[in-house]
């Protein structure tokens, strides 16, 4: 009897352990640990916390599930953008109370950094509505609903908080990098800030489609989805405004934005869970034509859809994008440039873009074998103007060539019948004209080939004789004298009622005529919007002569560093000039035939048009890089001071990282408005790199700005800038962006790595080495490769 009693006394205390230990599964409580492979379930099992990962990477995220989904799909994540690498994570209650994930790394995370903790007696808990509450005893003090990531469930809310205070709060969706990578990805869901009765998604682009509003009585999609298991609430006063819901019936719903767009409605039945997709863009919309989320429409010729095809795209025929980008976001870039032929994700994880810029039969011909997926650009639908169009451009050349023979013709016979002209006027009257009139009548390459008939082959310009140059400028007459560099004078001259500009090499340049040769091949082989167009050029006796295509603005330094003309640049102008400098750049060291090191950037090099749009001048410095060079070693440092990086200024190193250095000290010196050269701080020995990096340190970048753009300036975007401006003026090359991640950086909204501190930042004066100037001037260098 004795025996019995016992037994039941010790079942009833281990049957008291176990409820409670049972009734612990849903909370964490200090000193309490979750480690990698454990998880807290709520209390009715509906949902369960824990840290998962994917088969892709090794990385892993703290999130909650639902418990009976077999693929554990994360409907909250709490360190979207700051996954465990490597390693095992541990969920614990810190001493402070906080609730806080370690790995690795010697900091942990906080979970709850939206409202911390204000004692050391709280507990974590995982409700059976899918919230993870952090409470200090029976108070709440966070709750991951209102920080969610990608999913909408019945009791949270969207929308507006705290309204008419300094802490006004939001709530909305961020889809995912990709079905896999729960980091911040290109579309978002909210209420619309100016309307608070609409709900949008948005794209990184700017680009949105209105989903659906409340009428008053009920919310509406614009889905055919009578959306009959659900009860909307819209709650709207001073202080807040928000959209809720909750399910009707047995079954459980809810909204998920995935990672291309798609909202995806889910229901679960039991142990079965069910999707239905509606694309921003399909059948299911009452309305195709207003309620589309598209892309701005392109510009390119080849049209903007891009069709699916399995398999690998070769390695060597791509450019890959390291910053973090999901598949929508290659779309995106590819889409909006025309060159752009195809795109693929980069990893098995569907993040990262490989791009394609080429013909797109040589592309479909070499696709290997796989099971990715490669999207091609489409050909647009040829309409009845297109068809006119190749029917003209048929047609066109053949009559040009009847013209040009014509004309040809009857300046032999003019030729014949001017005996009194003299032999430079006959030459100037007949060869020149002749020229210019073919590249004004077909303004390309075939004129080009015309005019090289009879000619040495080296020569890929129009040669114009120094006569005619002479009489264009009115004999290079002081009046039209535009001014001066390392080069030599540029004059304002006029060729048959056509403005030209004309840059007269000076003997004491120091640059020769095999020199001159080379810097001529190089510049007729380039041709871009945002580069200088060169129109012919002159080799006669010892002149050496080159003819530029006017720029009616000058340069950039006439207008930047002066304090009335500064005022006609205002921030979108300023900014259209930094992106124009950035494609050309792009274009030197990416996309031309060559690849080209300009080595001389700076504001007196970037020349305006009529339109204010810059054009990269002045390539007498200009060296051609080969495929397999990553950087050389010239014997001689030649260039302007204050715009050369370090690693070419103090050892004769140049690469494309010195011309990304250059351009970071011009993209500054747009912002502030002053001249790196001459900046000095007078109460510290900071230049302007220097004081720019301090004030962005000290959060006070907007000292930097210009003042005459204190109406015209956003502050977001003047942040940007300046902080690409510091990640390209950085000490070492290898830390510096490339002119492809700079161009991302300006116009896609990526998320920015933190620069160094810039080279040269505290210095005023230097000792320059021996053969290196502060002011640019031409030399002979002798350059030696280094292979990768």
């Amino acid at each position: 009897m004795r025996i019995s009693k016992a037994f039941f006394v010790f079942l009833g205390i281990f049957f008291c352990f176990f409820v409670c230990l049972s009734l612990a599964l849903d909370t964490l409580r200090p000193g309490e640990n979750l480690y990698g492979t454990e998880t807290l379930v709520s209390a009715s099992g509906v949902f369960e916390l824990g840290f998962f990962g994917s088969s892709e990477s090794s990385n892993e995220y703290l999130g909650i599930w639902f418990t009976n989904d077999k693929n554990k799909k994360a409907i909250w994540v709490s360190n979207t953008d700051a996954p465990l690498m490597g390693s095992p994570g541990v969920l614990s209650i810190r001493y402070d109370g906080n609730l806080v994930i370690s790995g690795r790394g010697p900091i942990p995370r906080i979970v709850n950094y939206g409202q911390l903790a204000t004692s050391s007696k709280t507990s974590a808990k995982i409700l059976d509505s899918g919230n993870l509450i952090l409470m200090e005893g029976e108070k709440i003090i966070w709750q991951s609903f209102h920080y969610p990531t990608d999913t909408f469930l019945p009791g949270m809310k969207l929308g507006w908080f705290d309204i008419g205070t300094d802490h006004v709060m939001k709530t909305f969706l961020v889809s995912w990098l990709s079905p896999s990578v729960p980091g911040n990805g290109p579309f978002s869901l909210g209420l619309d800030s100016i309307t608070l009765s609409t709900f949008n998604v948005w794209r990184r682009d700017d680009s949105y489609q209105q989903i659906g509003f409340w009428d008053g009585h009920t919310f509406r999609f614009f889905f055919q989805n009578p959306l009959d298991g659900y009860n909307f609430s819209f709650f709207s006063n001073s202080k807040e405004v928000y959209l809720t819901f909750n399910n009707k019936g047995s079954y459980f719903s809810w909204f998920v934005l995935a990672s291309n767009g798609y909202i995806n409605e889910f229901k679960m039945d039991g142990q079965d869970i069910s999707v239905v997709n509606h694309s921003l863009c399909d059948d299911t919309q009452v309305s195709k034509s207003t309620d589309c989320l598209v892309m701005k429409p392109s510009k390119c010729e080849e049209g903007g859809n891009f069709s699916e095809i399995r398999g690998l795209m070769p390695n060597s025929m791509v450019i890959n994008w390291s910053i973090h980008t999901g598949l929508s976001d290659c779309e995106l870039i590819c889409s909006s440039n025309c060159s752009c032929t195809a795109y693929a994700s980069l990893h098995d994880d569907g993040t990262g873009c490989e791009l394609y810029y080429g013909d797109k039969s040589d592309l479909l011909n070499m696709i290997e074998r796989g099971n990715n997926t490669v999207y091609v650009r489409d050909d647009a639908p040829e309409s009845d103007l297109q068809r006119k169009r190749k029917l003209v451009l048929v047609i066109a050349p053949v009559v040009s060539l009847i013209l040009i023979i014509l004309m040809l013709f009857l300046c032999y016979l003019r030729w014949r019948k001017c005996d009194y002209l003299g032999a430079n006027g006959r030459q100037c009257r007949i060869r020149d004209s002749v020229e210019l009139l073919l590249l004004q009548l077909t303004n390309n390459e075939n004129a080009t080939n015309y005019i090289e008939l009879g000619r040495k082959k080296d020569h890929e310009l129009p040669l114009l004789s120094f006569s005619c140059i002479a009489a264009a400028t009115d004999n290079f007459s002081a009046a039209n004298k535009l001014g001066e560099g390392g080069f030599g004078p540029v004059y304002k001259g006029e060729l048959r009622g056509h403005e030209i500009a004309v840059k007269r090499l000076s003997k004491s340049s120091g640059q020769g005529l095999e020199e001159f040769k080379n810097e001529v091949k190089l510049i007729s082989k380039l041709q871009h919007r945002n580069l200088v167009k060169v129109l012919g050029c002159c080799l006669e006796r010892e002149e050496k002569i080159l003819i530029y295509e006017y720029m009616a603005n000058k340069s950039l330094d006439y207008f930047i560093f002066d304090p009335t003309r500064q005022m006609s640049l205002d921030w979108k102008k300023r900014v259209d000039i930094i992106e124009g400098i950035a494609q050309g750049l792009l274009y030197l060291h990416r996309y031309s035939s060559l690849r080209i090191i300009h080595r001389d950037l700076k504001t007196s090099n970037i020349l305006l048009d009529a339109y204010m749009n810059p054009k990269i001048s002045d390539f007498g410095m200009a060296r051609i890089f080969f495929e397999n060079d990553d950087r050389a070693k010239t014997k001689r440092v030649v260039g302007t001071y204050g715009y050369m990086s370090p690693e070419y200024a103090v050892h004769g190193f140049f690469s494309t990282k010195s011309d990304v250095f250059s351009f970071g000290v011009i993209l500054l010196e747009i912002v502030s408005g002053r001249k790196s050269t001459t900046f000095c701080q007078s109460d510290s020995s900071l230049n302007l790199l220097g004081y720019a990096w301090d004030l962005w340190k000290d959060g006070r970048c907007v000292e930097l700005m210009d003042p005459t753009l204190t109406d015209s300036c956003p502050l977001n975007e003047l942040m940007l800038c300046i902080q690409v401006g510091l990640l390209c003026v950085q000490e070492k090359a290898e830390d510096r962006p490339t002119m492809s991640d700079i161009v991302l950086m300006l116009s896609s909204g990526v998320t920015l790595p933190t620069p160094k501190q810039p080279a040269f930042s505290t210095l005023l004066n230097v000792d320059l080495p021996t053969g290196m100037q502060k002011a640019s001037q031409n030399f002979v260098t002798f350059s030696s490769m280094e292979a990768r």
